[in-house]
């Protein structure tokens, strides 16, 4: 069996079968086992994949429709396919999970399936949306809890990413379907960024124990790029220009802010080391090396990319993070008014609470009367709460 069959890549619920139907019309997609759980049969069937490589659950309880958005219904349906899941992923030694948060059967369902792929010793990564701030508070806070508390403790690596950074890049006037489409295009060519970092047959060695270290664990919003030029003497900078401007990456600006940044690159067979080193050194310029970040880089390359190169970058901050010490621009804020000859005397404290909105910090506030609902009540009415201590 070789490396990349026994990959298997998983779409959970509606968001997670539109992205696989895009993965399905890349190049090389067969490679990998492919498979679609939800209890949606329309879901399913948009997927993209054969019947037989459909998981549809809760066929008793939904009667082959979806759940609503109801987490609870989706935790249920899930837990009846135990059996089926663990018949189904045995012998898979890495799992990629692609799903939308916020409700629903990938929300509910997603824990049951890690916890399966635990028992057999599966490696699991999860590729996951988060919702638009337009979609409601419930829903993004259902998402950043689900995050922090269900799947961050069983996955080996989780890549969240806030379906609002497609506003960075498209126009206001963008219609929605356009913007889903563009979203789901761009996260099945992750798919393919993330199997080659696992996949193995790296020219450069940024293997998956590197990859988990950066996110295993670490509650963090993750960004994406990628680019796909023709192997061309003009293609580094080409692929950079391009991976820049991708609509899930939220800028240049994406690197500045990271804690961690990782660069893939996939070409064909002509790839060779030189070519690749060259790519990757412009990747590596891109990002401040007097800041501590951790930078990871690799290359792979397959026969269904020649004459191509596929660029993808990652970035990783960290929302579990004290403020960074390396921050050059709030050091030199700090020094301009740190002035002693302006009287001598101590600073008194100034009552300020900078707070932590967790996966909405750099995301569309959703404000009413002047106030913005991503805080708690109590913080911004300035309630103490009565522990009972």
């Amino acid at each position: 069996m070789s490396d990349s069959e026994k990959i298997t890549i998983m779409a959970l619920g509606g968001a997670g079968c539109r992205i696989l139907r895009q993965f399905t019309l890349l190049d090389s997609s067969d490679k990998f086992r492919l498979l679609a759980v939800d209890s949606d049969v329309e879901s399913l069937q948009a997927s993209g994949v054969p019947e037989e490589n459909w998981i549809q659950a809760g066929r008793a309880l939904r009667s082959g429709k979806g759940c609503g958005g109801d987490v609870i219904s989706g935790q249920q349906v899930l837990a009846n396919e135990r059996r089926v899941l663990h018949n189904v992923l045995t012998g898979t030694k890495v799992l990629i999970i692609v799903a939308g948060l916020g409700g629903g059967l990938a929300s509910g369902g997603l824990p049951v399936i890690l916890g399966v792929a635990a028992k057999l010793h599966i490696t699991t990564t999860v590729l996951a949306t988060l919702p638009f701030a337009m979609e409601g508070f419930q829903r993004r806070q259902l998402a950043d809890g689900k995050v922090k508390n269900d799947i961050l403790p069983l996955a080996d690596a989780v890549v969240a990413l806030p379906n609002d950074l497609l506003f960075s890049t498209l126009e206001a006037e963008t219609p929605i379907a356009e913007a889903f489409e563009k979203s789901d295009k761009e996260l099945a060519k992750t798919l393919f960024a993330l199997s080659a970092i696992l996949g193995g047959a790296n020219l450069f060695n940024a293997d998956f124990a590197a990859f988990t270290g950066v996110l295993k664990r670490r509650h963090s919003l993750c960004a994406l790029g990628t680019a796909l030029v023709d192997n061309s003497e003009n293609a580094a900078a080409e692929a950079m220009d391009k991976m820049l401007s991708s609509p899930l990456l939220g800028g240049p600006e994406s690197l500045d802010n990271a804690d961690a940044v990782a660069f893939s690159l996939l070409g064909g067979p002509e790839l060779s080391l030189g070519s690749a080193r060259a790519v990757l050194d412009l990747c590596a310029r891109q990002v401040d090396q007097d800041l501590e970040k951790r930078l990871l880089m690799g290359a792979s390359t397959a026969e269904e990319f020649a004459g191509k190169i596929m660029l993808t970058v990652l970035t990783v901050r960290y929302l579990d993070n004290p403020v960074q010490t390396g921050d050059n621009r709030q050091k030199r804020s700090v020094d301009r008014h740190n002035n002693t000859d302006m009287g001598g005397g101590e600073q008194l404290p100034l009552p300020l609470i900078v707070e932590d909105k967790g996966i909405m910090e750099n995301t569309t506030p959703v404000m009413f009367d002047s106030e913005d609902l991503d805080v708690p009540t109590f913080r911004r009415r300035g309630l103490v709460i009565d522990s009972g201590k």
